[in-house]
């Protein structure tokens, strides 16, 4: 009993670091590295296949445990980002495929970029009116792209190499009147809204 528990202990420590208050774990199909300050956690999570070395895919979650917690903002995460990459890029191979973020509305500054995106797009206001309140799934992510919604991730990828390529979306609605109203709208305008988003990538030279 008590060896099995020297070899739990030991397998732990091969698997957990610590980089001054940064938390590298590592499993057969993730590297994560997570850093909590001011009682929130943020967490950097590259993704593979069981059977190869090579992590395709990263996602970047901000998860808040303190009741007094302003509006985030994307633009506000990226030090920290970057900061955690910086760890990971000397740790690990990847060849990128995939960033996830959260939806739209997970950040003031990027909900406000959607919003605009939108209500400036010809395409959509054209589509809205001879269809009314419709989604059109690939309309929706176009205007996304087009419109460089994700702009302050869009400007960090592209110092490392990286760039947008398309979004893939799931789960949809559209922005409620009384959100909108919150954002000093109106509450007559129709706005979609994804609830999964995953951005497509890929490394440029």
């Amino acid at each position: 009993m008590i060896s099995r528990l020297l070899l739990f202990t030991l397998l732990f420590c091969i698997n957990l670091k610590s980089y001054s208050q940064i938390y590298v774990s590592k499993t057969e199909v993730d590297y994560s590295l997570k850093v909590e300050r001011d009682g929130i956690h943020r967490i950097l999570t590259f993704g593979k296949d069981k059977d190869s070395n090579i992590y395709t895919s990263v996602k970047y979650s901000v998860s808040d445990f303190n009741t007094i917690v302003g509006e985030k903002k994307l633009k506000d995460e990226i030090n920290t980002m970057e900061e955690l990459w910086s760890i990971a890029q000397d740790s690990i191979k990847y060849d990128l495929q995939s960033f996830n973020i959260g939806y739209p509305a997970t950040y003031s500054d990027i909900l406000n970029n959607h919003i605009k995106a939108f209500l400036e797009s010809k395409e959509w206001q054209t589509h809205v009116e001879k269809n009314g309140k419709k989604l059109n799934y690939d309309l929706i992510k176009k205007i996304m792209l087009e419109s460089n919604v994700y702009k302050p991730l869009y400007d960090f990828l592209k110092t490392i190499h990286y760039t947008f390529i398309g979004f893939e979306t799931e789960k949809h609605g559209f922005i409620t009147e009384n959100e909108l109203q919150t954002l000093g709208y109106s509450g007559k305008e129709i706005i979609p809204m994804p609830f999964m988003v995953w951005i497509k990538i890929e490394k440029i030279e």
